[in-house]
């Protein structure tokens, strides 16, 4: 049975469940979400009635005999297979489909994760009968301002103040990019007391009194010496590396706006015009090319072991000269 997340969110609250749960599709965030749901709901604090598998290097009999496996001190066992798609005999796996039922009532209840569900299959049919199917795709792009401005306002975010246009226009799109914006521009806005104003100008009271020079050094000027200057100063503050992060991030699309003449920049005259004396040494290609730098930058100094400053040395290297 194809259900929406919404569905399995209510059956969740409601107590209800299904043995089996076959969750699809491209967009990791969503496929994300509806595991931690899941978790939450069925498993809380007793890791010991779960089990995970690989379907790379599982069968279906490796998955069934999880399923019975009776957990210590009884209850349901939930077993979780990654890259479901990749199972060898999945066939065999009908005998753990079901019916949906009082979650604490059910033996086992087992979610696959999955790359796509291919109707051709004689078991994707029998799935979309007696299981529960969530699928998971990209999102199209004339559904991308609605999620872009839910996820804001979960943030506490208003969406009138985004740069919707370049939140849903930016190419590759996805839910966990977009997260990523929205990390940023929350942490420009708390780190510069929610001012678009002070995080244009920088200041003091931002970054640790590193903003300004920065700013200069590498918008206004795209000078590697004032630049490198700069991040000789933020050695000796290394944790200021991802707030620098978010007040570039936010200049970045504020400029973007503005080389692509877009009618959503709404700023005020004096910042405007400063943001155009600094946009004269950028064309809208090299905008474009820096917010994918500082997207890898981003992940590199939240996900590697590489050291941020070297990390940002690159970039200054790369943007400057």
């Amino acid at each position: 049975m194809k259900i929406e997340s919404r569905q399995l969110l209510q059956e969740l609250k409601d107590g209800l469940a299904w043995p089996v749960y076959w969750i699809h599709g491209a967009e990791s965030w969503r496929v994300r979400e509806a595991c931690q749901a899941l978790s939450r709901a069925l498993v809380g604090d007793k890791r010991w009635s779960e089990d995970r598998l690989e379907g790379a290097s599982s069968s279906a009999e490796d998955v069934i005999a999880a399923a019975h496996t009776i957990p210590l001190g009884g209850g349901t066992r939930v077993v979780w297979i990654r890259d479901a798609h990749l199972l060898r005999d999945a066939d065999a796996l009908s005998v753990l489909l079901g019916a949906r039922a009082p979650a604490a009532e059910l033996p086992w209840i087992c979610v696959f994760v999955s790359r796509d569900l291919d109707g051709r299959k004689k078991f994707s049919k029998l799935l979309l009968e007696k299981a529960a199917v969530l699928s998971c795709d990209e999102i199209s792009e004339d559904q991308r301002e609605g999620w872009v401005g839910h996820l804001a306002r979960a943030r506490g975010l208003d969406p009138a103040r985004l740069p919707m246009e370049l939140l849903c226009r930016f190419e590759p799109w996805s839910l966990d990019w977009v997260q990523n914006e929205l990390e940023k521009w929350d942490l420009s806005e708390h780190a510069l007391e929610g001012s678009g104003a002070e995080v244009l100008v920088g200041g003091d009271a931002g970054v640790s009194g590193l903003s300004d020079r920065f700013l200069e050094g590498f918008f206004e000027r795209r000078s590697l010496p004032a630049t490198l200057a700069v991040l000789e100063r933020l050695a000796h503050q290394p944790e200021q590396a991802l707030p620098l992060l978010g007040l570039l991030a936010w200049n970045v699309r504020m400029m973007a706006l503005l080389l692509a003449r877009s009618r959503s920049l709404r700023l005020a005259p004096f910042l405007e015009n400063k943001l155009r004396r600094a946009s004269a040494r950028w064309s809208l290609n090299d905008v474009r090319e820096l917010q994918g730098a500082l997207a890898e930058l981003d992940f590199a100094i939240k996900q590697t072991p590489q050291e941020p400053l070297a990390l940002w040395g690159v970039l200054i290297h790369r943007f400057c000269n």
